[in-house]
């Protein structure tokens, strides 16, 4: 069998790593008062987040500390955050009957101009939520050695001007040590009139982007796996998805992955695009068919953000969407596992095949020790996340892969185990025991 310490340098590209190192641990930072909260999320040497209350639950601040120590610079984008929803709806034409008060945002609060409808935009997060007074709620609802997890409620917003309570939006961040961030979306359709969406409605990655001045610009670039960079001037992005987008930095040294899982490409069937560099920022993800949400609609998707940056033992740094094509796929395609009680069931596991999408991890029951074939199929089986129902109160000992023992975080909540092995499983099979 190949030796776990001899693969994990070349795999990651670390040099020297000869025995087992000690895993990060997270660790939370809670500040402020209602309404105005900001939960920080730290993992030593590698990531700090700041999650605030005020932009309705974005993550306002994300810094790489593997080669920012100081945290000077702030990857994510300006108002909006890291990570974000939405922005315009659709035109479409306004049926006979209906007037200027109940037929679309654009004629509620412009007035009936006789001409189409349109849905306005709709945004989440974003600062303007603080000066609408609709910051929602905030709260850790999980936290351990091995993971954070982080609730938002709050509802889209039409840029400082609307406050749409029939949008409620919530989202459920999960924060791993090797810079993982697996997040669940629900979006619910409130009330009695339609929201009509462009091509827009969907996850994106939003970085600062700076066209006026070079030396502030961190040059971020926007890359596919198939269709490879997209241009500053190039917003018209592939009419179908890709299995993932890359913003990549070499002035920054960091990269950002955006994924979703493979099921969600029906509803997330196009990437988007919007260069905002004049104004300070650029974005890129998936976007939508152009989703029309009736009244009671109910949706909940997931999706997953991945650190990519050199200086760091657990953490990849592919350059471009293709090199990262193995990394998107341990999210996408989850290995198989055999010789452990898989739970199909769980919260948050979308197709019921084992592994949590909306929290990251594979999804196994017993009280230990456990013992299972992983086999990892095209990803990188790097850095494989564990919830194991059923567990007594004692975090494990040790945790081995082929035999030989390997770093990993993990913390017990209520009888069940959080654990995330740290680095890449060698092979394309790999025997996990912990006990």
């Amino acid at each position: 069998m190949e030796s776990w310490r001899a693969f994990l340098p070349v795999v990651l590209g670390t040099v020297g790593v000869t025995g087992a190192w000690a895993a990060p641990e997270l660790d939370v930072v809670e500040t402020g008062q209602a309404p105005d909260r900001s939960v920080a999320i730290i993992a030593p040497d590698l990531f700090r987040a700041v999650i605030r209350q005020a932009s309705g639950g974005g993550i306002a601040e994300f810094y790489n500390l593997a080669v920012d120590p100081g945290a000077k610079t702030n990857l994510a984008g300006p108002d909006r955050g890291l990570f974000e929803i939405g922005w315009h709806g659709a035109t479409f034409k306004r049926a006979a009957d209906a007037d200027g008060k109940t037929c679309c945002i654009k004629h509620k609060l412009e007035g009936d101009d006789g001409k189409d409808c349109y849905d306005g935009c709709r945004d989440w997060p974003s600062m303007g939520h603080q000066a609408l007074k609709a910051q929602g709620e905030l709260a850790v609802i999980e936290k351990s050695p091995a993971r954070v997890r982080v609730q938002a409620r709050s509802w889209f917003t039409w840029w400082s001007k609307y406050v749409d309570e029939d949008l409620p939006v919530t989202a459920v961040y999960t924060f791993y040590p090797d810079g993982q961030i697996a997040i669940q979306v629900r979006v619910r359709r409130t009330g009695t009139v339609p929201m009509h969406w462009s091509g827009e409605y969907g996850p994106h990655l939003m970085v600062p982007g700076d066209s006026k001045d070079a030396q502030a610009d961190l040059g971020f670039v926007w890359s596919f796996p198939e269709r490879g960079a997209v241009g500053l001037e190039d917003e018209q992005v592939p009419a179908r998805s890709e299995a993932l987008v890359l913003a990549a930095s070499v002035k920054a040294r960091t990269a950002l992955m955006l994924t979703i899982p493979s099921e969600e490409g029906a509803l997330f069937a196009r990437h988007m695009r919007h260069d905002g560099r004049s104004i300070g920022w650029d974005r890129c993800g998936y976007g939508s068919g152009n989703v029309v949400m009736q009244p009671g609609y109910d949706s909940t998707w997931a999706c997953l953000i991945r650190l990519c940056t050199p200086g760091s033992k657990i953490a990849p740094y592919p350059k471009t969407a293709k090199d990262a094509l193995t990394y998107g796929e341990d999210y996408r395609r989850p290995a198989r596992i055999a010789g452990a009680m898989l739970v199909t069931r769980d919260p948050g596991d979308l197709n019921g095949d084992g592994f949590n999408e909306s929290e990251g991890c594979h999804v196994l029951e017993g009280p230990g020790p456990l013992a299972f074939m992983f086999e990892k199929g095209n990803g990188a089986g790097l850095a494989p996340a564990f919830k194991v129902l059923g567990w007594p109160g004692i975090t494990p000992r040790s945790v081995t892969v082929n035999g030989e023992e390997v770093p990993f975080a993990a913390g017990v909540i209520q009888g069940t185990l959080i654990l995330q092995v740290q680095g890449a499983l060698p092979g394309e099979k790999a025997r996990i025991g912990i006990r």
